[in-house]
């Protein structure tokens, strides 16, 4: 009998059955605009923070799925609208929710095709969440100068231990790291098998098989990328979310920490227990693997949180992470990079 599971999460949320108006037509025909750039609206909490809006059209990239049993829901929750009401243009593409990135990127890199020729825009921003960020990279080697720049958020570029351990690479509760991923993942299991889509997806997870998709899918030299990591439960920003590259947009928030999710509980209980020494993490993916191309810091948030989940609820008590204004500041700061 089919099981069907889907909790919250994983390394991407895409919400099966979620619909958005955007993604049913084509991209809308794209204008740049006349003269000088409008200045920008005001961010929320009476800040003013940011700059000239993108010339560029965004696509937000969103990693595998999950959350079955609550409805149609943004993967991004509320963050397209956001930054179309800041004057943005931004597209919201959909890949299938299990599967390699080989797979997933090629169906992403013909959303991107379709944008660019639609909108007759030369290039677009890629802003991509979990294994989103490894189907950016897959777009971004084959179109190169199409891709002005690829930012992943807490993507498992050397894998997660727990899809190691899942898959017996790493010594540990196999068992119970599988059940605990499949969990966030929200795959099938059918007569205790894992749906083949589902374990293709898990291998690209693990740090064997994210190191072979690096080698077979090199980066672009046209292409700027730059990362950006979650820590949660109670982590400040410590040496494992240094960089000299910090971007203000995320140094503004290294003052909090974050409560993670009691949906992540079990993974990022398996990274704390099963994983010596125990690596900074947002729950599902450590600092040191979502460290790719400029790391611009770590915010305080977990892996459902970075993409304001559940449905804009607050990152936890004591966390003033403002998810929404996140994204807005980071859509302004790659135009003020030129990108």
């Amino acid at each position: 009998m089919k099981l069907a599971i889907a909790l919250a999460g994983s390394f991407a949320l895409a919400l099966l059955g979620c619909s958005d108006p955007m993604l049913a037509q084509s991209p809308a025909p794209y204008t740049a605009p006349a003269g000088p750039p409008a200045a920008p609206t005001a961010f929320p909490r009476g800040t003013t923070d940011g700059g000239a809006h993108q010339a560029y059209p965004i696509i937000l990239a969103h990693g595998l799925d999950g959350f079955e049993n609550i409805g149609p829901i943004d993967y991004f929750y509320g963050v397209a609208d956001a930054l179309l009401k800041d004057g943005h243009v931004v597209f919201t593409p959909e890949v299938d929710a299990y599967n390699s990135s080989e797979v997933r990127g090629a169906e992403l890199q013909a959303f991107v095709e379709d944008v660019l020729e639609s909108t007759g825009a030369a290039k677009v921003d890629l802003i991509c969440h979990s294994q989103g960020g490894l189907d950016c990279r897959y777009v971004a080697s084959n179109l190169g100068p199409k891709i002005a720049a690829v930012v992943t958020i807490a993507t498992p570029h050397r894998g997660t231990p727990v899809a190691d351990i899942a898959e017996g690479d790493l010594p540990g509760p196999a068992k119970d790291a599988v059940n605990a991923l499949l969990n966030v993942l929200g795959a099938a299991i059918d007569n205790g098998q894992m749906d083949m889509n589902a374990q293709a997806a898990l291998e690209v997870l693990t740090a064997s098989g994210a190191e072979a998709f690096g080698v077979r899918h090199p980066d672009s030299p046209q292409v700027r990328y730059y990362s950006i990591a979650g820590r949660s439960n109670g982590a400040p920003g410590d040496d494992g979310c240094a960089t000299p590259t910090e971007a203000p947009f995320i140094a503004r928030w290294d003052g909090y920490d974050d409560p993670i999710n009691p949906l992540l509980a079990a993974t990022g209980s398996i990274l704390s227990n099963d994983v010596s020494p125990p690596p900074l993490n947002d729950g599902l993916v450590p600092v040191a693997s979502a460290r790719y191309g400029t790391f611009l810091g770590c915010v305080p948030a977990d892996h459902l949180d970075e993409m304001c989940q559940i449905a804009g609820a607050s990152p936890g008590v004591g966390n003033a992470f403002d998810c929404h204004l996140f994204y807005r500041q980071l859509a302004d700061w790659l135009v003020a990079q030129g990108d």
